[in-house]
Parts: C-alpha cells; structure tokens; sequence
C-alpha cells in the first residue's frame, strides 16, 4: 500500500507539530483568556445587563451575571465588575462576590486589584474587599487590602482594616499599617486612627501610642532583638485620655448617642453611692461584658459599702453628661432619645405621645454639634430635661440614627425588648434588619449597652446588634 509524499512527516516533525497544536489549544481555551462568547455576542450582553440593572429586574440580572461568568473570559467579569456590584440588589452583590471571589485566574483577579485600586465606586470597593479576603493567601490580594487604607473614604478603610483583623497575618500587614497610622497620627483622632491602632494590637498582643514606638517594635522583632521605645516626652504627637461611656471607649470623632426614654426607664434599681469607674475597654467584639452596679465587671459583689436606689435614667444621665464633658474640643457628637418617637439634641421636644401608633411624628434630623464648651452647656440642659415615658421602638431608633450624616460610631442605650405603643411585641430580627441594610455600606460600629433586668429578649438583640456591627455589648446590673 503506497502513502503520498504529501502526508508523510518525520518523526521529529511529527512530534513538534503535536506540541504546538496542544500549546495552542490550551491557550485557547485557559481560563479567563478566551471562551465562546455569549449570545448575541459581547455588545449585547452589555447591554443587556445594563437595562434589567436600570430596569430593577434584579432576578434577569442575576441570570445574566451566571452567564457571563460561564463563559469563563476577561470580558465576561469586566462586566460584572462594572454593572453587577454597584449595591444595586443584596442578592445581586452576593452572586456577584461569590462569583468573583471563586475565580482562580490571575487575569481576572488582576482586574479586580485594578477596580479596588483605581475604581470610584465606594460600594463595589466595599464588595471587592470581601472577595479580597476571600483571596487572603494571594500576596497581590493582601496588597491591595493594604492600599485600601489610604482611601480617602473612610467606609473603604473601616471595611480593609476589619479583614486585616480577621486575616491576622502579621508578617505581611504590620509594616503598611504602621505606615498608615505615622502618616495620620498628627491630624486630629479620628476612628480610622483608633481602628488602626486596634489591628496593630490585635496582630502584635503589644500596645504602643505612637507610631515611632510600634516601629521600633517591629523592627526589634523582625532582627530577633529587644525593642527600644522612646520615652513619652520625646513623642511630639498629643496625646489626651479618651472618655468612656459605661465602659466603652470613645474611640471616633464622629459619634452618636441612642438614649432609651420609655416609661421603663423610671423603674429604680439598687446601685453603690460611689461607684467606682469601670475598667477601660472590657472584652472585645463579639463578647458581652456584664458591669455589676458599682462598676465592677464579673461576678464581683461589693460589700461593706452603702447603696441605694436609683432610677436607670438618672443613672444614664449621670454617664452621659460625665462622657459628654471629656469629649476632646475636635469631636462632633449627636445625641438621640427615643420611645415611640423620636427627639434630638439641638431639636425641638417631641410631640406628646399618640394614641394611635400609626401616627407617628418626628423632630428634624439635625446634624451633629462640635464638643465646644457652649454646645456641652446646651447639651447638659437637654439630657437634664430628658423624662422616660411611652414604649420601646428599637426599630425606628435604629432607623433614624443613620439618617444623621457623617456618624461612623453608635452607642445605643436601651432597657427593654422593642414594643411599640400599644405594648405589641417588635422582632428583634426588623431591628437587626434595619441596621443591616442601612450599615451595609455605612460601615458604622454599633455599640449597645442594656440593663440586664430588661430580660433575654433585650440581652440577646443587645449581642447580636453589637455582633453585627463590629462593637461591643455591655450589659448593666
């Protein structure tokens, strides 16, 4: 049987035309680089998702994200990237992430570092930073982390710092947060800079106040030798002693207080005529820490000391005004007091109560007042006339708080489980709805203080509202 000449190869052709063909077919087809495009091609998957986005067919959108991610392409999650993860949908932005964060191709995820790095979307920064933790053992992934710090919108360091805590890793994060925390340290404290000093001290188990001492920490530590750290006087940074509200630093300059004023508010429990002040930062996120009456944390119980009884709103007040009047001169704060309705500092009183809970007036949304020594006095006057009355409405306190621009930091106050004026039980989960929509990208840490006779109900929202949002939960005696 004779073969033609012209199909006759030798064999070390042979081979190298075998290489080549699969070289070829696998560039081809690797992921992220090329695929079969979608349906009607490029252009009109554009603009398709585009139009269900504008269009709030979030369910269409969400069919056309999968498709586009099947196609396995650059393109494909350039797409996504730039419609999908603006907050548009809650379950748009999760499909989205979990799209992106599953993704192992270096082309793609270098589109994601670009979109973190140079994008203006403060809410597909946020979302990408989650896949970016996602991404935690990539060393590009942690750079881009660490460049989000020096956004210039604090909800994007808010969100960077708190996955560098969760990430933990040391070696790779203590450099650029010490960086981070030089270059800020000689503006006026704010809570970016006490976040900052939080990671270092949740990385390192060491704290330091200036970032000169945290240098020289680290650089003691990486050459294996004792640190050396400048005494105080030497620092040219101003340090100041920050004030505590029931136990929990203030550590912003951007702050808001929640005040429970329903008529259980009245009700007297026993406390020690000279309380000693509680211990500084008890506890951290995700833990609940008790202060018995005397300020003590634990089970301690004073003896041999007088007490008497005191109503939880003279209590309050008393804490309050004492918190009030160490806020550093920089500070902006906002107070609010709330039962069925709602009142602010620097508003007019609230309406009388409604008979009927569907009628339900408000004071004007005023924004928060710089700590000068003329806004403290006004505010003395304020808390001093505050009086408990009405039902607990959690929900609406929640609500109303984030309407006020700017806070970064909640303390809310609170002495009973949500009801509303007619003594109907509220879900504690709509009050952790609300804050979960309205924090989603406000970023705001919720700090929650309750009286611990209140019930189960009031200590288990208390937990859960501080868990949620990245603060601490005291609970009072």
């Amino acid at each position: 049987m004779r073969i033609s000449r012209a199909i006759q190869f030798p064999a070390p052709r042979l081979a190298a035309a075998c290489l080549l063909a699969l070289f070829l077919a696998q560039a081809f087809f690797a992921p992220g680089l090329r695929s079969e495009e979608p349906k009607g091609g490029w252009k009109s998957a554009e603009s398709s998702l585009k139009k269900a986005i504008l269009g709030k067919d979030f369910v269409t959108a969400q069919r056309l994200v999968t498709e586009l991610a099947a196609t396995d392409d650059v393109r494909g999650y350039k797409l996504i990237l730039k419609y999908a993860l603006g907050g548009h949908s809650y379950d748009l932005d999760r499909l989205g992430g979990r799209t992106i964060a599953a993704v192992e191709s270096s082309n793609i995820r270098r589109e994601v570092f670009d979109a973190v790095n140079k994008g203006r979307n403060v809410k597909t920064k946020i979302i990408l930073l989650a896949v970016l933790k996602r991404w935690g053992d990539d060393p590009l992934a942690m750079k881009a982390l660490h460049g989000a710090l020096r956004s210039s919108r604090k909800e994007v360091v808010f969100t960077a710092l708190r996955w560098i805590r969760e990430l933990n890793s040391m070696e790779l994060s203590m450099d650029p947060l010490i960086d981070e925390l030089a270059r800020r340290e000689r503006k006026p404290r704010d809570r970016v800079y006490f976040d900052l000093q939080r990671t270092l001290e949740k990385l390192s188990d060491q704290n330091f106040e200036v970032s000169a001492d945290w240098r020289n920490y680290w650089k003691g530590r990486k050459g294996g030798k004792k640190p050396v750290v400048k005494p105080r006087g030497e620092s040219r940074t101003v340090l100041y002693k920050r004030p505590s509200f029931f136990s929990v630093t203030v550590d912003t300059d951007r702050v808001l207080f929640i005040i429970d004023v329903s008529g259980s508010m009245k009700i007297p429990d026993t406390v020690i005529q000279k309380p000693r002040r509680p211990p500084e930062e008890p506890g951290a996120k995700g833990r609940t820490v008790v202060v018995n009456p005397d300020g003590a944390t634990g089970s301690e119980k004073p003896s041999g000391v007088k007490s008497k009884q005191v109503p939880r709103i003279t209590r309050v007040k008393h804490e309050l005004l004492k918190t009030l009047a160490g806020l550093p001169s920089h500070v902006r704060f906002g107070i609010m007091n709330f039962n069925h309705q709602i009142g602010f500092f620097g508003s007019a009183p609230p309406p009388l109560p409604q008979q009927d809970d569907k009628i339900i007036k408000h004071s004007a949304t005023p924004g928060l007042a710089l700590a000068s020594k003329a806004n403290k006095e006004k505010a003395y006057q304020w808390v001093k006339g505050l009086k408990p009355s009405g039902a607990t409405r959690t929900d609406l306190a929640v609500a109303r708080g984030f309407e006020i621009p700017d806070i970064d930091t909640i303390y809310l106050l609170t002495d009973g489980a949500p009801r509303d004026i007619r003594n109907q039980k509220i879900a504690p989960e709509l009050v952790l709805q609300v804050a979960r929509i309205r924090n989603r990208f406000r970023k705001a840490r919720i700090h929650t203080i309750g009286f611990s006779q209140a019930g189960s109900t009031m200590q288990q929202l208390c937990r859960d509202l501080a868990g949620q949002n990245d603060g601490k939960c005291v609970l009072l005696e």
